[in-house]
């Protein structure tokens, strides 16, 4: 299996096919293996002829985890992202980011411009003004996996109505690692917020898809990044689970819009 060494861990990742390069970066409880959950086959887009790199962030899937929470702030992860895309020799890329992975990418963009072709931001997280809500349920769920571990975490979230498939859900909720979830949320809610101010800074053409009716990723998020950012477009769904209900549309948008570099 693939793994390169990156700031004190051993960090997962896959790659398919090639063509243009497009990084994958999964959000908080996600992982290469769970993304299908979520709508994101990446052989599919890669069989649209992009190079796809998928990885498992710090503290997910099967990549390795530090204790401090530090290295889970958004620059630590945006770090991250940039210590995996010097190793595979990668100059410039394209960048899909659901949730924390569009949190990550956005970061990453800020400090290397000159390294980003095109960006796609799914669910993009709440910005400082609307953390409140989000933040909420992130130490919810910290308490839960710090407290109870992951099977009663699991039985307790599959209880309440959610986009995923029940069955789904579980397994991933239970496929955490306790430890390092929680680090990875306490990075998170500890971290600074991610810096709307400095969006104008961006000049990678984006499109932004988001949803309604999602506490966790409030629909202000993505029209905040269609205003600030200078060659970003907004698609909201019609629904909460559009996305995941319909993977070959989220694929087809993907690879139309990152072949479109250079156009």
């Amino acid at each position: 299996m693939p793994y390169v060494h990156i700031r004190g861990i051993d960090l997962y990742y896959e790659e398919h096919d090639s063509g243009p390069h497009l990084i994958v970066a999964h959000g908080a409880l996600g992982s290469v293996a769970t993304a299908p959950v979520f709508g994101l086959h990446a052989a599919d887009i890669a069989a649209r002829g992009l190079h796809i790199v998928s990885y498992d962030a710090r503290g997910h899937g099967r990549s390795g985890y530090t204790t401090r929470r530090e290295d889970y702030h958004w620059t630590a992860l945006a770090d991250d992202m940039h210590g995996l895309i010097d190793a595979l020799g990668l100059e410039r890329t394209s960048i899909y980011g659901s949730s924390m992975g569009a949190g990550a990418a956005l970061m990453f963009t800020l400090a290397h411009p000159t390294r980003v072709d095109r960006l796609v931001l799914r669910n993009p997280p709440a910005f400082e003004i609307d953390l409140k809500g989000p933040s909420r349920r992130l130490s919810g769920l910290m308490f839960l996996y710090r407290y109870f571990g992951a099977p009663v975490t699991a039985h307790i979230l599959t209880m309440l109505p959610g986009p995923a498939p029940r069955d789904r859900m579980r397994a991933l909720l239970r496929a955490q690692r306790p430890a390092a979830i929680v680090l990875a949320i306490q990075g998170l809610l500890s971290s600074q917020p991610l810096p709307a101010e400095r969006l104008t800074e961006i000049e990678a053409p984006a499109l932004v898809l988001t949803q309604p009716h999602d506490v966790m990723h409030p629909l202000r998020s993505g029209e905040i990044l269609r205003e600030r950012m200078r060659h970003a477009k907004l698609a909201v769904a019609s629904s909460l689970t559009y996305w995941q209900q319909n993977p070959d549309v989220l694929t087809h948008v993907i690879a139309s819009f990152v072949k479109e570099r250079g156009s």
